[in-house]
């Protein structure tokens, strides 16, 4: 089938939202770099992009409104189904499970019913907005009944999902009872895009076992009756100049130089997450304050900078956490604070674009360390501010960047000591060491960033397999 070019993004959130405001409404703008980057991929060959945009959001959201080049289909989700679909199956099924936390499941019946029905209401919008020949590129772990849905009402256009958190292996996987039906929803793609090799070869074991169907190749390639389901190992980029750039202007390096004096230490550590058990914040924090007590040296020299952002308080979990690392900041200030100095500084906030930078250009060292992730972009940023070779990247070993950021000091997030150790390491190594390993990372972040990303994912949704397999990046 010949492709028309246009796009038809799909994902749980658009990037603007809905919100009601007294007899009226306002729009915001969708942080993230997920949104950032799949915006951008929308620019070139035109489309439309279709989502939930909140409650109060009109069926259409043309340009004019939204100030994007692209309208957007408003998928209608009441609150009703947004608790059971997205906070519920979502994120107390699929998100714990994908991430290895299977004790954090809840399998309730209404949580499935509800992903069902709201796949199918995505279905429809999509189907509307459908012309021949068009690419639907489908996103993340909300929509994997989607594509199945979309090839039994014979869509005439390529179908492809990006798989962007972790894929687990069998023994995980198949704890869901609807696992069978989650992966033939999957297969209704023509391309399955996912972060590393290691999910690639998760999900091809859960296909063959939960599915038994031949997976050939790899990466792997599904063999179906008429067709193969091609699976892709494509991680994620970064839009590395803008970075740059913001990490070069004037007014952000004044900024960051101000939050180095509040802070008031000689080295800067820095931690940037969502509110999420995922994210090894707690953890993070318990690696700090070993630092702490094993070298009273750096006690008044180092401090971390701990940024959390709000997320998901409707699921439980994460308002027991968030009172969780209250608690351990409080002790962690009282234990170390010496002469009004205190060696933690914690903000829960969210922060916009040129905030962030200024955070990353302040840090001498970034503490990456989820306790699982699909890729994480923060390290990815934190890198292209510190192209100059300055800096240091602590990475977990659990975090999918790295499988290509081998240059940074990776380390296990569940061990506090460990996390200890590569904290000494960082504040102890020397400029040369420094300035090799980061001129190492920011030549990879910047040959691989978000524009590589989606036109590889757009030329093999297309078709066009050579000009992805040529631009793999090399598995540190």
């Amino acid at each position: 089938m010949s492709t028309s070019g246009r796009v038809v993004m799909v994902s749980h959130r658009a990037p603007v939202e809905v919100i009601p405001e007294g007899t009226g409404q306002r729009m915001t703008r969708t942080v993230g770099g997920l949104a950032t980057a799949l915006t951008d991929a929308l620019r070139g060959p035109g489309g439309t992009w279709v989502a939930w945009a909140g409650e109060a959001a009109p069926r259409v959201l043309a340009p004019e409104v939204t100030g994007l080049a692209f309208p957007i289909r408003a998928v209608p989700l009441d609150k009703h189904e947004i608790d059971n679909y997205y906070a519920g199956f979502a994120n107390q099924v699929l998100w714990p499970l994908c991430h290895i936390f299977p004790d954090r499941c809840h399998f309730k019946p209404a949580f499935w019913e509800s992903y069902q029905h709201a796949n199918e209401r995505f279905a429809e919008a999509v189907r509307a907005e459908i012309h021949s020949g068009d690419l639907v590129w489908v996103n993340d772990f909300h929509l994997c009944l989607l594509p199945g849905l979309l090839r039994a009402s014979a869509v005439p256009a390529r179908l492809g999902l990006f798989w962007h958190i972790p894929f687990p292996p069998p023994a995980v996987f198949g704890i869901c009872r609807w696992r069978a039906e989650l992966l033939a929803g999957l297969l209704g793609a023509d391309v399955i895009g996912v972060q590393t090799a290691t999910d690639a070869r998760n999900l091809a074991a859960c296909l063959r076992q939960f599915l038994d169907v031949q997976v050939v190749d790899d990466p792997p390639r599904v063999r179906l009756p008429g067709r193969d389901v091609r699976v892709l190992v494509l991680p994620v980029g970064i839009d590395a100049a803008r970075f740059r750039a913001q990490a070069a202007d004037a007014a952000i390096r004044a900024q960051a130089a101000r939050l180095r004096t509040n802070l008031g230490t000689e080295i800067v550590c820095l931690g940037v997450d969502r509110l999420d058990y995922t994210k090894g914040i707690i953890e993070r924090l318990l690696g700090f304050e070993a630092f702490l007590e094993r070298h009273p040296s750096w006690r008044g020299r180092v401090g971390l900078l701990q940024i959390t952002v709000p997320s998901r308080f409707r699921v439980p979990d994460y308002r027991e956490m968030k009172r969780t690392i209250d608690e351990t900041v409080g002790r962690i200030v009282g234990r170390f604070t010496h002469e009004g100095r205190a060696p933690l500084s914690y903000a829960y906030t969210t922060v916009d674009h040129e905030e962030l930078a200024a955070y990353y250009v302040a840090a001498d060292v970034a503490l990456v360390t989820p306790l699982r992730d699909g890729m994480n972009l923060v390290a990815k940023e934190y890198v292209a501010c510190h192209a100059g070779g300055d800096g240091v990247l602590v990475l977990s070993e659990f975090a999918g960047a790295a499988e290509e950021l081998g240059e940074a000091l990776l380390v296990n997030p569940w061990d506090a000591q460990a996390i200890r150790r590569q904290i000494d390491l960082a504040v102890s190594m020397t400029a040369a060491e420094r300035r090799r390993r980061m001129t190492a990372l920011a030549a990879k972040v910047a040959a691989h960033d978000v524009r590589w990303w989606t036109t590889s994912f757009l030329a093999a949704l297309a078709g066009d397999a050579s000009k992805v397999e040529h631009d793999r990046p090399g598995l540190a």
